[in-house]
């Protein structure tokens, strides 16, 4: 059995007008990841390992979950691959990372985190009032028996699904 935490980006910023994977967190960004990252602290959701885009607003997310979460330096990984990827590639990504026993953090982007999260989940997960899935800087939270289960939909066990705007707007 291992756990894997998908996570989306946080919030990036539009007006930046610089190339898409060059792309920088908006205020709002920064804000919620490391709120996010003392949440996940406080939920005892820290991972043994993270495997993180290389685009520029994945980086920071983690660089910011970091300031409440203690990972070693050695067990975050910066993938090209994860940038934009498609479910094969992310699948194929859980694959090489995953270990039995541990919890593994795989921060990338859109689409491909909604397609995991639906194709990963036992049950259909809910959407947010806004009606997404993996809004910016959200986290799907899942128990897999093995790594074979990530070969056939539905074998996740869901536990969390946690979005930035339904946890801290009632701070």
């Amino acid at each position: 059995m291992f756990e894997l935490i998908l996570m989306r980006h946080a919030k990036s910023d539009w007006s930046s007008h610089t190339a898409d994977i060059d792309r920088p967190l908006s205020d709002r960004g920064v804000q919620d990841a490391i709120r996010m990252g003392a949440h996940l602290n406080q939920l005892h959701l820290v991972p043994d390992r993270m495997v993180v885009s290389t685009a520029q607003r994945t980086q920071e997310t983690a660089s910011l979950l970091l300031n409440n979460l203690a990972v070693d330096e050695k067990n975050i990984i910066f993938d090209k691959a994860l940038y934009l990827a498609d479910m094969d590639t992310l699948c194929e990504t859980i694959a090489l990372y995953a270990v039995d026993n541990q919890r593994l953090l795989i921060l990338a982007h859109n689409p491909g985190m909604d397609y995991m999260v639906s194709y990963l989940a036992s049950s259909a997960p809910s959407l947010s009032s806004s009606g997404k899935l993996m809004t910016t800087c959200a986290v799907a939270c899942f128990s897999l028996d093995s790594l074979e289960s990530i070969k056939k939909p539905g074998q996740g066990v869901l536990h969390n699904l946690i979005r930035p705007q339904e946890i801290f707007d009632n701070l």
